[in-house]
């Protein structure tokens, strides 16, 4: 892999991009979001993404590209800005991978220039928009080309129908049908909650920094009972040790098993009036990646027990990336900070970091 690349992976949406370029804000979720990522100096692409219409006719792009100008245009009016749009741009070297889909391509420029591209993809209906934005004058015509043929909107066949996810150089893939219900960006914790059936089956992925720090020459056995011990307060738990069939990666790992405990003894815990803590199994691997210093943790919970070899477990471990490819600036990215419910900057607004 280059290192002066990486691909960033969000709610099905894929991007190789440079890689000092991070995700800075996010919005939404699967069907309707939006993503926005900067490098040190500014705000370098935004996409906003949109499932098509179960029922009725989706409307054309052409359409929604003219909304979105006429929005562009009003904020630019407030303040006097100048303001002006180029329709059906061409700055495509090539546009064969564009073939059988609907779309429009055209810039705005406004503060900034921003390279636009509008696609409703012809497999899944899945509808973006994606822009690239440099300073007025700077020639950045070659990363466009670099940066928006790379858009994919919908997990790849080899990935075997997981959707991929990357974030802050944390990269792995999960089933299509465990949607994202929580993410904590912080810096040196990164965690991610997907569900599946109402709750019923919950996947926890987890990727801490500066893991010698953490470990204090402890092995995982004992650190990881200590570091999450609130969320297992709620189970009978063992943590073994890996080794032979459980070993990830060469890596030092341990395997976590964890059962409800007795009904009794949750009654006379401090419970919620509403909404109480369910019964669930645990099943789970932590290992750490000497390489990157780093403690990878995936856990699967199920309100049903888990018999039998946990084939899912497995498939997250398979697909969890901890230290193969990685570029030497995936560093940096432990001291950024992303917030939910964030919204985009717009035309006149600030996007210097």
């Amino acid at each position: 892999m280059d290192d002066s690349h990486h691909d960033f992976g969000w709610q099905g949406i894929r991007l190789r991009v440079p890689s000092e370029w991070e995700l800075g804000r996010v919005d939404g979720d699967m069907s309707s979001g939006y993503a926005r990522l900067d490098d040190a100096r500014m705000v370098r692409a935004e996409v906003e993404w949109r499932t098509a219409p179960v029922r009725g006719a989706r409307r054309p792009v052409s359409d929604l590209v003219d909304r979105y100008i006429e929005q562009l245009q009003k904020k630019a009016d407030k303040p006097g800005m100048d303001f002006s749009v180029r329709r059906q741009a061409r700055f495509f070297k090539d546009k064969r991978w564009l073939e059988g889909s609907e779309y429009e391509t055209f810039i705005w420029e406004a503060d900034y220039r921003a390279y636009n591209l509008a696609r409703a993809c012809p497999e899944c209906q899945r509808i973006v928009l994606l822009r690239v934005l440099a300073p007025v004058g700077e020639n950045v015509e070659a990363l466009v080309n670099e940066v928006l043929p790379s858009l994919e909107d919908h997990p790849r066949q080899n990935d075997g129908g997981r959707r991929f996810w990357s974030v802050y150089g944390m990269r792995f893939l999960t089933p299509e049908d465990f949607v994202l219900k929580e993410h904590q960006l912080k810096s040196g914790h990164i965690s991610l909650t997907f569900e599946k059936d109402g709750g019923a089956r919950t996947l926890r992925i987890h990727r801490l920094s500066m893991a010698r720090m953490l470990l204090k020459d402890r092995e995982l056995v004992e650190w990881y009972p200590s570091f999450f011990n609130k969320d297992l307060r709620d189970f009978r738990h063992t943590v073994s040790a890996g080794g032979g069939q459980d070993n990830i990666r060469g890596h030092d790992s341990a395997r976590v098993h964890g059962e409800p405990r007795s009904r009794w003894r949750q009654i006379l815990r401090p419970l919620p009036l509403v909404n109480p803590r369910p019964r669930r199994y645990l099943e789970g691997a932590v290992w750490y990646c000497s390489e990157q210093n780093r403690i990878c943790v995936v856990e699967h919970l199920s309100k049903k027990r888990l018999e039998g070899d946990d084939d899912l477990l497995e498939e997250l471990i398979d697909g969890y990336v901890c230290h193969a490819q990685e570029t030497t600036l995936d560093t940096r990215s432990d001291d950024g900070l992303a917030a939910g419910s964030q919204r985009s900057a717009g035309v006149g607004e600030n996007r210097d970091r």
